[in-house]
């Protein structure tokens, strides 16, 4: 018994010591993280922090804090009907934009998921519109939208002022972000169904699975990771949406019958064309708010929806 239990502590390995790191060991991976985290800190978490203190305070056309203004900022923004209607076109806009431009991106990959002769040909063609920048797309359905010579008023037989209209605006420049982002979400979708394995879909074919139940059963459960990183970017997207508006609009401020600037062409213009940082500093800061509020209720939806195995 004493042999046995001589034997048992002689087979205990003694722990070595942990070593400390060098100096130059543990300073490494922050001397390689250092440029970004100045970038981020100067370029990204430094004006988000300026912008939140200045949305509590009086701030003259130059720059200076005058005096502690509390709430006051926001109230008078939300008050003001210019920006309840930039919130309202913001989220027609992201209800209009984000779903279709997926949906149709989806279509597309289906159809080009088997590989033919001519693929290349045609998925550089649904996705050629990445190659465009958005003032180019935004002068093309300028033309388009032309009540007098556009080529949409033909087509349709109708006179309509698209641009003009406060029913027609916003869905107009839908239709040009759908266009736009098609390309860019078509190129992830058509990634995602080809990377779903043949074995799986050869066997729902040999179980009698029709095309429609292959779909909605094994195809979309197994490409919704890839649909979900789209929902959520295009939602950040088109909630932070300013570009169109402001090509459109030029940057100044419309005074024709239909508004159609967004939350954040809202605080352009009061910032830069009005001087008014006041307004431009708490539109801001609700359009971020708003947005945070909006990608919160999207990933409230991952566990349910998504599908990661």
């Amino acid at each position: 018994m004493a042999v046995e239990t001589a034997k048992k502590q002689g087979s205990i390995k003694p722990r070595r010591m942990k070593t400390p790191k060098p100096f130059k060991k543990r300073i490494e991976p922050w001397l390689w993280l250092m440029p970004a985290l100045v970038f981020f800190l100067v370029f990204t978490y430094y004006p988000f922090i300026k912008t939140v203190v200045s949305s509590f305070f009086v701030v003259n056309k130059m720059g200076v804090f005058k005096q502690f203004a509390g709430f006051d900022n926001y109230v008078r923004v939300l008050k003001d009907r210019s920006f309840q209607t930039a919130i309202q076109n913001t989220f027609i806009y992201v209800l209009l934009a984000s779903p279709v431009s997926i949906l149709i991106a989806l279509l597309l990959a289906l159809i080009a998921a088997k590989k033919r002769t001519m693929s290349v040909a045609y998925e550089t063609l649904f996705a050629v519109t990445m190659a465009m920048s958005m003032s180019v797309s935004a002068m093309i359905f300028k033309l388009a939208y032309n009540p007098n010579i556009g080529i949409l008023n033909y087509i349709l037989g109708v006179k309509i002022n698209w641009l003009n209209d406060k029913h027609y605006a916003m869905v107009a420049i839908s239709i040009i972000a759908t266009w736009m982002n098609v390309g860019y979400n078509f190129i992830f979708l058509l990634a995602a169904v080809r990377n779903i394995p043949p074995e799986i879909l050869e066997s729902c074919e040999l179980d009698g699975a029709r095309p429609f139940h292959r779909t909605v059963n094994i195809i979309l459960p197994m490409i919704s990771p890839t649909t979900f990183y789209l929902i959520c970017t295009s939602l950040a997207k088109s909630m932070m949406m300013s570009g169109l508006v402001l090509i459109f609009t030029g940057g100044a401020s419309l005074n024709t019958t239909a508004n159609i600037d967004t939350m954040i062409s809202y605080m352009y213009k009061q910032s830069v064309n009005n001087l008014n940082y006041n307004k431009g500093y708490a539109a801001a800061i609700i359009a971020f708010l708003m947005t945070f509020v909006v990608m919160l209720i999207s990933f409230r939806f991952e566990k349910k929806g998504v599908h990661y195995s």
